[in-house]
């Protein structure tokens, strides 16, 4: 059974269960969707999905009965992105789309030229979350809070694809087309592109690859969905 509608619940479920849905949930069923007595929602944890029932619909709270599991973990391959913090917007726009796309974890990178330093984790997870909703995704990415670029370059021992302007970059499938290398990451640079310190960081790091996503230059967020679609594409 498939069932359009998904609700993320950070709690057990299991079958024959009342759920009682908060007061979010609750307006969502009851005044956007215009749920009825005896329809059916989907709710999920990262590990179960079940068909739930609602027995009971009022504005401020909406009750359920969990009667079917349809879905057990499906796990995404590891996928990290490393971005420079922007503005608000394009910021919650890199977190909805690249977890539609299937990036499993976020981490933010300070960098010389990242305005940005700040920015409400509550609210992205939340948006990560309604991604991960829309997207029939069961596991939650990871969001963590910014380090400095300097010491991602010490920390990292995994392979990642950075996307800078340099003439020894290649593009995304010779990569993947001479190599047969597990690709874990992502790095893509502030507004401004990357500084010389940077760029020579990242062609000093046996571990970071240098590509390009073409001939336009790309505005973060459109380079962040564009990158993590592609490694979804190509591993």
């Amino acid at each position: 059974m498939k069932i359009k509608n998904r609700i993320y619940l950070n709690r057990e479920i299991s079958k024959n269960q009342l759920i009682e849905f908060d007061s979010r949930h609750s307006h969502y069923l009851s005044t956007v969707l215009r749920s009825k007595i005896g329809d059916n929602v989907s709710v999920f944890n990262e590990s179960v999905e079940y068909v739930v029932e609602l027995s009971s619909v009022h504005r401020k709270k909406v009750r359920g009965t969990a009667i079917e599991r349809i879905k057990t973990l499906r796990l995404n391959n590891p996928l990290t992105l490393y971005f420079s913090p922007i503005k608000k917007v394009p910021t919650e726009i890199i977190i909805q789309k690249c977890t539609e796309i299937g990036v499993t974890n976020f981490q933010p990178i300070i960098m010389e030229r990242t305005q940005f330093k700040t920015f409400n984790i509550d609210r992205l997870k939340l948006i990560a979350i309604e991604a991960i909703e829309q997207s029939n995704q069961t596991l939650i990415p990871q969001i963590n809070v910014p380090i400095h670029f300097e010491d991602f370059i010490k920390r990292n021992s995994a392979n990642i694809l950075a996307c800078c302007l340099i003439e020894e970059a290649n593009n995304m499938s010779q990569i993947f087309d001479k190599n047969k290398i597990d690709i874990k990451g992502i790095l893509i640079g502030p507004e401004g592109d990357f500084s010389d310190k940077e760029i020579n960081a990242i062609r000093h790091n046996k571990f970071i690859i240098p590509i390009t996503l073409g001939n336009n230059v790309l505005k973060s967020e459109t380079a962040c969905i564009v990158a993590s679609s592609l490694i979804k594409e190509y591993s």
